[in-house]
């Protein structure tokens, strides 16, 4: 596919287009391409900052830093070059796409393509419809997704969508395991016996705390906006306080919940003294239960509201989205094995300990008590 590739400066479209010439440059040291094939690809890169270079294309995605006005302006400077009948996509990882949408002069002809980082390794792509997304617009996301061989789930809007929003429960507990007293290393080992690819604070360094800080402020102003309070979370704080007073903002900066060198990491030693790990140590059972049981009940809840369109959509997008324990089968999955009478026990066990965000979902009590599981009738 011909690309445009469009940044503020040349020098950072370049810097973008190095990003594709590195992975390529990998793939013929390692005998997987040519110097022929990697240059003919690279070719179809077009890098500049000139919006006009869009004219002719048929999609154009916009991934720019997550926050409203910002992306309100490059829909403007992108769709006044686009012909009436093309697609406009964003990559956002949160904001709801109805209301992105607002900037658009063809609401219907704009849609959610949320990517996951890194693009070049992570196979799925989660589809966000929004409110006035048309069909024919959802059909040329699904074809493009396709196309450039990644797996699709399509999803309905809201905050967070469906991958951002279980995601950020699982990272979340294990920052407020943090704050109660659990030793850092137990939550990272928690994290890793629980089968995720990664721990939750070792995650959250990934993703950086500064992105999570801005996403929790758009999202307070946002909520404000709408008359409802920003949802009090135990983690918000520690964030606040790794990230914003101590300036620790993650992997990117070499500083966050741990010490960055190269690929070397180690927890950052001054975690013990900010947060004192508590006498007595909850067993590890119970540290993987929270971040498993915190993940599922929210997917329940994402399915129950109609975010997530079927059980499988939310099963893959578990796994290939954000890593959830493959071995369990996906985030519904684990209630079935677990069964939902004894995952509604747990859960409410949970939830008289840590706090009401570990409720059972409605539609997982119901099932308890008629009997029935997760699955797609077709």
């Amino acid at each position: 596919i011909d690309v445009v590739l469009i940044d503020t400066t040349q020098e950072l479209a370049d810097k973008g287009k190095a990003y594709s010439q590195g992975i390529l440059d990998k793939a013929v040291k390692k005998g997987r391409s040519t110097p022929e094939k990697r240059d003919a690809l690279l070719a179809k890169i077009t890098a500049g900052t000139d919006f006009a270079l869009l004219e002719g294309c048929d999609l154009v995605i916009e991934a720019v830093f997550e926050d409203r006005a910002i992306k309100a302006d490059v829909t403007r400077r992108a769709e006044a070059v686009l012909g009436a009948d093309k697609v406009f996509a964003s990559n956002t990882s949160t904001l709801p796409i109805t209301g992105l949408a607002k900037a658009s002069v063809r609401p219907k002809n704009f849609i959610g393509l949320h990517f996951f980082s890194p693009v070049d390794k992570m196979p799925l792509v989660e589809i966000i419809v929004g409110a006035e997304t048309s069909d024919e617009t959802l059909a040329r996301g699904f074809d493009y997704v396709l196309q450039i061989g990644k797996t699709p789930i399509v999803v309905n809007d809201s905050r967070g969508f469906y991958t951002s929003r279980v995601f950020g429960t699982y990272v979340m507990e294990g920052i407020a395991m943090l704050k109660e007293g659990v030793h850092p290393r137990s939550i990272e080992v928690a994290g890793l016996q629980a089968g995720m690819p990664m721990p939750p604070l070792a995650l959250q360094d990934e993703v950086s705390l500064s992105l999570a800080l801005h996403i929790a402020e758009q999202t307070k102003k946002d909520l404000l906006a709408e008359g409802k309070p920003l949802p009090a979370h135990p983690g918000q704080a520690v964030l606040q306080h790794i990230g914003g007073t101590h300036g620790r903002i993650g992997k990117k900066a070499g500083q966050g919940f741990y010490d960055h060198n190269g690929k070397e990491k180690s927890l950052w030693p001054e975690l013990t003294r900010l947060y004192p790990p508590k006498a007595v140590q909850p067993s590890q059972q119970e540290l993987v239960d929270r971040l498993l049981y915190v993940q599922a009940n929210e997917a329940a809840r994402c399915y129950e509201e109609g975010v997530v369109r079927s059980v499988a959509d939310a099963n893959i997008g578990s796994i290939f989205g954000w890593g959830f324990a493959p071995h369990q089968g996906g985030a519904l999955q684990f209630i079935n094995a677990v069964g939902p009478q004894r995952f509604v026990e747990r859960a409410r066990e949970l939830a008289q300990a840590h706090g009401p965000r570990f409720e059972p979902a409605a539609i997982v009590v119901k099932m308890a008590q008629e009997g029935g599981r997760f699955e797609d009738v077709v």
